[in-house]
């Protein structure tokens, strides 16, 4: 009768040396890991093959290329931090949904949050822009025509508008707004769905303006435009939502300022920070229009963070610098004198990051002091996933607070 041996034995039955039992582990590992590896593309090739079977293609594709990325990302080799991206000087790092995109120059890198390089992009574009949802970006061309589609790991579509391109906007659920240069009228603005099928057109007049800023709502069934004009000598904004699946564009305000960074608190209400203040806007139901605004009282506007339904406002007036924190209704949380500062950075669970000429530092909900890490490099961007992100230079590390390597090191 064969034997059965369970446990960490030889044949012979002697136990198994840490050596031994260390690679028997990390080979078991390795055929778990192929083994899912190769349930998620099986799975994944009979979901496509359903959806073309049942003619449920388009978003539905574009939904199942997100899952794909997102297994890949899930069951890529974490090969940890730091990281050279290749990029020294970052213009604009953006968060994805379990990864980030990079831009520097003409250069995109885009990792994983646990280190790994998911995809790298030379566009030479003259003046390259990223427009960021949750699994796809828009990098495209503003003194130019093109524009690509990228997902997470690699490039979706590739288009070529017939116009100049002025501004990109994408939506969570893979939803692209693009406005460029008309003929016929001050500019076109033109909604793509996931599939990059056009979805709907708008034509601006001169009265109506040009979009400086866009912005889908969270739900992805709404765009925000504020649109900018010169009315007698001055310059104006027309802030407007457009609903994408029926219905014409709606006048929520016009402001006699420009707008520097517009983001939606939620579905139904609209944040524009202006050059002067800040603005809620209430866009549904019967009292459409501001809502609650908070006045800079004279500073002016350094940087602006959007999380967990709140803002971070950074605002300097001279020799001072003043860090604001607003919640969704614009009550004022916090109000009190910061370190001179590049960035102000949200947290996701409460307070805000301070990004100095050389360190990171960090405060609570209320203003105080929690930490500061040195770095030897000026930090350029600060990105919070499970673990703190910090860009400096060719280099993302991890930030680690003091604290936690004190504890760590005991």
């Amino acid at each position: 009768m064969s034997k059965i041996r369970r446990g960490d034995h030889s044949s012979e039955g002697e136990p198994l040396s840490a050596g031994r039992v260390e690679y028997l582990e990390a080979a078991r590992a390795r055929v778990r890991t192929r083994r899912i590896r190769r349930t998620v593309i099986i799975v994944a090739v009979l979901t496509i093959l359903v959806l073309f079977a049942t003619g449920a293609v388009g978003s539905s594709i574009a939904r199942a290329k997100d899952l794909v990325d997102t297994a890949v990302i899930t069951l890529a080799p974490a090969p940890g931090w730091p990281q050279q991206t290749g990029i020294t000087d970052p213009d604009t790092v953006q968060q994805l949904s379990g990864a980030f995109v990079e831009m520097g120059g003409d250069s995109c890198a885009v990792y994983s949050m646990n280190g790994t390089r998911l995809n790298s992009i030379q566009s030479g574009y003259a003046r390259p822009a990223i427009a960021a949802g949750k699994t796809r970006f828009v990098l495209y061309n503003r003194s130019g025509s093109e524009l690509r589609v990228e997902s997470r790991t690699q490039n979706l579509y590739t288009k070529t508008m017939d116009s100049t391109i002025y501004l990109c906007a994408v939506a969570d659920a893979g939803q692209v707004a693009v406005v460029t240069d008309n003929a016929d009228s001050a500019a076109a603005l033109t909604v793509y769905n996931s599939s990059m099928q056009q979805q709907l057109v708008w034509n601006l007049t001169s009265e109506q303006g040009i979009p400086l800023r866009m912005a889908f709502s969270p739900d992805s069934r709404r765009l925000a435009a504020a649109a900018v004009t010169a009315v007698g000598g001055q310059l104006t904004t027309n802030l407007y939502a457009l609903p994408l699946a029926q219905g014409d564009p709606v006048l929520l305000s016009t402001e006699n300022s420009v707008p520097q960074w517009m983001g939606w608190l939620s579905n139904g209400f609209l944040l524009v920070i202006y050059e002067n203040r800040a603005v809620l806007y209430n866009t549904t139901g019967g009292s459409i229009g501001e809502r609650a605004s908070y006045d800079f009282g004279g500073s002016t506007l350094v940087s602006v963070s959007a999380e967990n339904n709140g803002v971070a406002l950074l605002l300097s007036n001279g020799q001072t610098s003043t860090a604001v924190l607003l919640d969704g209704e614009l009550t004022v949380g916090y109000s009190g004198s910061v370190l001179s500062a590049s960035q102000i950075i949200r947290a996701k669970n409460d307070g805000f990051y301070l990004l100095t000429d050389s360190t990171v530092e960090r405060f609570n909900n209320v203003g105080e002091f929690q930490w500061s890490q040195p770095l030897s490099a000026r930090p350029r961007a600060l990105v919070e996933g499970r673990q703190i992100l910090v860009f400096t230079g060719n280099t993302v590390q991890v930030l680690t607070p003091p604290e936690q390597a004190a504890s760590s090191g005991q």
